[in-house]
């Protein structure tokens, strides 16, 4: 998350130059394949924001997410879905606090944040604590995040290197995987990588640590302690693994140039992608390619994948492993001149003991009319033999990044398919490609700061912090978790016209599930419309809390959503249906520390989020009010920006900045209770028949104090509303 390199990044590094490889052609998978196509975007959190989301699933189906909310507020987000990823509430998370409302920040972490699984479901969570250690934890199998177990690695004193960046890879082969791996010990074995913030090399080099339980980590390169890292660390660091389930080994791409690798000729340095493996022994320590094999390094032993004139290192360089155990990559090139700054994909199988790679494909387009002219943070996952789905944000003008030119960026993907043979493998043939705009508006304007922790000496924008994550799920969908800033709330009383320390736009965690197309898999994918609607069903029970292994409660369990234009044109009428609404005071009594209950549905309208709710005390007493959604933000290495995301209530004082509408309960004897807000149109952004109101939810949520009373103190021990209960989204039409 911090990026102390931030040299490499920095705009004065920027090597000129143009990429070594030809633009190759961009071309589509068949015309006769279905589109891809998206969903409604689905909201994680309506409360909390993270930078660097990532999304993950489980043998079961199940899709997590996690995220730091920064070092300033030393805590970061974890959430659980068990509806294919549509819905998501707050996982339990660092320490089980005596209620889940009013959290204590608990410390340390609030970093960079990685999720993985073993075979049986078991789920391992990792936390990054100021550049300096990593808090750690599991769930069991079955819990799925009920309950969870954690340890601290050198947070007592901090590790001698330092950390940065940490990702997972677990071995847990399946009993029908083929065994060519010398480790004869317990499976699962999972390891640990982080960035050796003090080791040798133009990467600094990688801490490899290794766990049979998730909680307790040795060092997991073979002759390396902490104390020789500074002469001797891997070559890696920043790009995420990936690990062969058959013989073990683990794989780390990264950037490195001719001269440092020793591997040209050439008089002039020319950057490129190389990639280093680590083998393990029969105790699982890693024996690594550029090991000289006398406490020094060798980097001529490390494996090319692809030349460029210029860093193929925007971060970062992803590694994916796909069924047939054929790897891809992907990478987006750095350069000074923008139109260069765009993403690649390249591929090698296992048959050639992944030391020959196929010629790079560009796989963005470079331009400005479908608004991709410039790229930054590629991710990639594979899937069936040779398939595999590369995401990046593109904004529409070939400019730095770094600079502020009023961009408009979005989330493109590419779908990728290298032909192979009767085994799988690929042939080396060149891929077809499909690319697809995935956001259905702009996520994020102007800047996307590169130059890491220096950006709050720059003054750049950093709220999208360094990266975002696609992922498949049991049907090969493509599931694409990333920030949408592009409301641009800010905490009042500052603006987006002045963002010295505080930068404006909310990272509202939020996931796009391919709705159509061909999946990883090979085969159609099905999914909801995102064409309007005027609501959403979902079935009873699903207000469980806790979240995982608790009750219902009848009181928060939401059945359905609406919203639509009253007959007259001169309200929106908002509706929600609650299997019981009318005894608040059991409803309350149910989930300690709280004191009130918070009826909200939310929506964006261009780039504006607005909220019609309901709250309601023990005492039975509601009120219904309407208005623009607010924010407060909270500070970290990287400048201040907004963390917790409110819909104040009317009352007195500038935080309560919601303003009354007229409102109902209905409660039937033989069906769901309905709560229905009569909002003047005026309220909300006067929508009109042609307005599109985005990815539309609705939540039930518990809190300890109203949230015009919330401020950053509140904010920055996490005493805010909890979800209970939501149904999200859908597009509705104002």
């Amino acid at each position: 998350m911090v990026r102390s390199r931030v040299a490499f990044y920095a705009l004065a590094a920027l090597v000129v130059g143009v990429v070594a490889v030809a633009r190759s052609p961009f071309g589509v998978i068949t015309a006769s394949s279905a589109a891809i196509t998206f969903e409604t975007p689905t909201i994680v959190d309506p409360i909390h924001t993270n930078g660097e989301p990532d999304i993950a699933v489980d043998p079961q189906g199940r899709v997590f997410n996690s995220g730091p909310t920064g070092t300033g507020t030393q805590r970061s987000t974890w959430f659980g879905s068990v509806d294919g990823g549509h819905t998501f509430r707050v996982m339990a998370q660092k320490v089980q606090p005596s209620t889940l409302t009013g959290i204590p920040a608990p410390g340390p972490g609030g970093g960079d944040t990685d999720i993985a699984f073993d075979r049986s479901g078991k789920q391992y969570f990792a936390d990054l604590w100021a550049l300096a250690c990593q808090r750690v934890a599991v769930t069991g199998p079955t819990n799925s995040g009920a309950s969870d177990q954690e340890n601290a690695l050198g947070c007592s004193g901090g590790t001698t290197p330092g950390s940065d960046r940490q990702w997972f890879a677990v071995y847990d082969p399946s009993p029908t995987t083929p065994h060519q791996s010398a480790y004869t010990g317990q499976t699962p074995l999972v390891y640990l990588a982080w960035n050796n913030l003090i080791g040798p090399g133009p990467n600094s080099g990688e801490t490899w640590n290794k766990s049979t339980d998730g909680l307790n980590y040795t060092n997991a390169t073979a002759g390396v302690t902490p104390a020789t890292e500074s002469s001797y660390s891997p070559f890696g660091g920043d790009g995420y693994p990936a690990i062969d389930q058959v013989t073990g080994k683990v794989f780390q791409a990264a950037h490195c140039d001719d001269k440092t690798c020793g591997t040209s000729t050439a008089t002039t340095a020319k950057p490129g992608l190389y990639m280093n493996i680590g083998t393990p022994d029969s105790s699982g320590n890693l024996h690594f390619l550029d090991d000289n094999g006398a406490g020094g390094q060798d980097l001529t032993k490390l494996v090319k994948i692809a030349d460029t004139t210029d860093s193929p290192d925007t971060l970062f360089s992803v590694l994916s492993m796909d069924s047939a155990r054929n790897l891809v990559v992907v990478w987006t090139v750095n350069s000074s001149d923008p139109a260069l700054d765009q993403s690649w994909v390249s591929a090698s199988s296992a048959a050639s003991g992944w030391t020959t790679w196929t010629a790079p494909v560009q796989v963005s387009d470079g331009s400005t009319a479908t608004g991709d002219a410039t790229n930054v943070f590629p991710w990639i996952k594979a899937g069936g033999p040779g398939r595999a789905d590369a995401v990046w944000y593109g904004s529409n003008l070939q400019v730095d990044p770094s600079s502020h030119s009023s961009q408009a960026w979005n989330v493109f993907m590419a779908q990728v398919v290298f032909p192979t043979d009767s085994t799988g493998a690929i042939t080396y043939a060149a891929p077809a490609k499909q690319l697809v705009k995935v956001t259905p508006h702009p996520m994020h304007y102007d800047d996307v700061c590169l130059q890491g922790s220096g950006c709050i000496t720059s003054q750049g924008n950093r709220n999208l912090a360094d990266f975002f994550v696609v992922n498949i799920d049991h049907n090969g969908a493509a599931l694409v978790v990333y920030d949408d800033t592009s409301n641009k709330l800010v905490q009042s009383p500052n603006s987006c016209s002045v963002q010295v320390a505080d930068h404006c736009g909310a990272g509202v965690i939020t996931v796009a599930r391919q709705a159509s197309g061909l999946g990883l898999f090979g085969t159609n994918v099905s999914g909801r419309s995102n064409a309007p609607v005027t609501g959403m069903s979902q079935p009873a029970g699903t207000a469980l809390y806790p979240v995982i292994g608790g009750t219902n409660q009848t009181g928060m369990d939401i059945r359905s959503s609406h919203v639509t234009v009253s007959p007259n044109g001169q309200f929106l009428n908002v509706s929600m249906q609650v299997t019981d609404l009318a005894h608040p005071a059991a409803t309350i009594a149910a989930v300690p520390g709280a004191t009130n209950l918070q009826y909200v549905t939310r929506w964006q309208m261009g780039n504006t989020i607005y909220y019609a709710a309901m709250e309601n005390n023990a005492a039975n007493q509601p009120i219904f009010y309407a208005g623009k959604q607010q924010t407060i933000d909270l500070c970290s290495v990287s400048a201040c920006f907004p963390h917790v995301l409110t819909y104040p209530e009317p009352g007195t004082g500038p935080t309560f900045t919601g303003i009354p509408e007229t409102g109902s309960i209905s409660c039937p004897s033989n069906g769901p209770c309905t709560v229905t807000i009569k909002v003047r149109l005026a309220d909300v952004g006067s929508p009109t028949g042609k307005s599109l109101l985005e990815s539309v939810g609705a939540y039930s949520l518990a809190a300890a104090i109203q949230e015009g009373a919330e401020d950053n103190v509140s904010a920055q021990t996490d005493t805010v509303p909890l979800e209970i209960d939501g149904v999200c989204c859908y597009n509705a039409k104002g």
